[in-house]
C-alpha cells in the first residue's frame, strides 16, 4: 500500500483469530523495508508478542512500576515479554504459596485478604522481624509498619540442613496451571 505523501513503505494486514468460539479481527500496520508479509504467521506471532508485553505492563502497573516497549528487535521483544510474563506468574505463584502456608494465629495477618497489589506493595516493603526456630518462621511486623501488631507464620523447620541450598524450602517448583497467566511460547 502507497499512501500520499507518506515516503515510507507502509505493510497492513487484517488477522483473524479465536478467543473461544468467539471470532476477533485485529489490525496490523508496519512501516519499513523488511519483507514481514512474507511469513504471515511470523508477522502475526512478533506483533502479537508485542501486544502481549503491553498487555502485561498493563495489568501489572496495578502491582509493579512498569515502562513501555523501549526495545524494537525481535530478540529484545521476545526476551522482555518472557520476563513480564514470567513476573506476573510468578506473583500469582508465590500469592497462592504464601496463603496456602500461612498458619492461623492470634493476631495473625491474613494475606489472603490482601490482595497481591498490596501484597508487593505494602507488605514487601514494612519492617518486620523474623524470628526462627524448631517449628517454622514467624514474621513480627513491627509497631511502626502498616501491619502493626499482626504477625505471619510459616511451618516447618526454621534452619536448613547442613547439606541443602540456603532456599530449600522453595523447592521444587510446582506448576499450578490455574495460577498461570500466560504461559510462556
Amino acid at each position: 500500500m502507497q499512501l500520499k505523501g507518506c515516503p515510507y513503505p507502509l505493510d497492513v494486514a487484517l488477522e483473524r483469530f479465536y478467543t473461544g468460539k468467539t471470532r476477533k479481527h485485529s489490525a496490523l500496520f508496519h512501516f519499513g523495508d523488511e519483507p514481514v508479509n512474507c511469513n504471515l504467521p511470523a508477522w502475526f506471532e512478533h506483533y502479537n508478542g508485542r501486544q502481549t508485553i503491553e498487555a502485561g505492563i498493563k495489568e501489572s502497573k496495578q502491582v509493579f512500576y512498569l515502562h513501555y516497549i523501549k526495545v524494537r528487535s525481535e530478540p529484545a521483544i521476545y526476551l522482555q515479554e518472557c520476563c513480564v510474563i514470567f513476573a506476573a506468574n510468578f506473583i500469582r505463584w508465590a500469592s497462592h504459596w504464601l496463603a496456602s502456608q500461612a498458619q492461623s494465629v492470634e493476631n495473625g495477618l491474613d494475606v489472603g485478604k490482601l490482595g497481591v497489589k498490596r501484597q508487593v506493595q505494602v507488605a514487601a516493603h514494612v519492617s518486620a522481624q523474623v524470628i526462627r526456630n524448631s517449628e517454622g518462621g514467624l514474621l513480627m511486623f513491627s509497631k511502626h509498619s502498616a501491619f502493626a501488631g499482626k504477625v505471619l507464620r510459616l511451618p516447618g523447620n526454621g534452619y536448613p540442613p547442613p547439606d541443602r541450598p540456603k532456599f530449600w524450602f522453595l523447592m521444587p517448583f510446582w506448576i499450578k496451571s490455574h495460577l498461570i497467566a500466560q504461559p510462556l511460547r
